[in-house]
């Protein structure tokens, strides 16, 4: 009963993000309008809190990170790029290629921005060669939950 509460849950939430990705994929500039999810400041803390553990345990050095079940809004991705790891690249993987879309259309919106964010869409345990290639691999949350 709480795995089917969980996954529903998970399944209410994806959909959330998605919609309110989709809408702001329109804006001229997506990324500027991130804030108006109404998770953000959730995300915000969450990024802070993640960034602190790694460096508190000298993961200071990150070229190369990868974000699994990154999504259509890749929110924690872009908030540690921009406010925490500002010259890192982000790898972002999600099994949905409509999720990749939307992530792309926001992201596309700054060029520069771009460049450091690469989407791909496919199961992380099909490319399991390339996980040594990252200092850092963060997983979403419900990551794995329906296998």
């Amino acid at each position: 009963m709480c795995l089917k509460l969980i996954l529903l849950c998970g399944r209410a939430e994806g959909l959330l993000v998605l919609e309110f990705a989709t809408f702001i994929s329109k804006f001229p500039q997506p990324l500027n309008n991130l804030s108006l999810f109404p998770y953000y400041g959730n995300y915000v803390k969450l990024a802070g809190l993640g960034y602190r553990i790694l460096s508190e345990n000298g993961v200071v050095q990150r070229k190369n990170v990868a974000f699994v079940g990154s999504g259509p809004m890749p929110l924690t991705s872009i908030v540690m790029a921009t406010h925490h790891m500002k010259s890192t690249h982000f790898d972002n993987f999600d099994i949905d290629e409509a999720a990749i879309d939307v992530a792309r259309q926001i992201v596309a919106s700054d060029g520069e921005f771009e460049k450091r964010m690469k989407f791909v869409m496919g199961d992380i345990m099909e490319v399991r060669e390339k996980v040594g290639e990252y200092d850092c691999i963060f997983l979403a949350d419900l990551v794995g939950m329906s296998k």
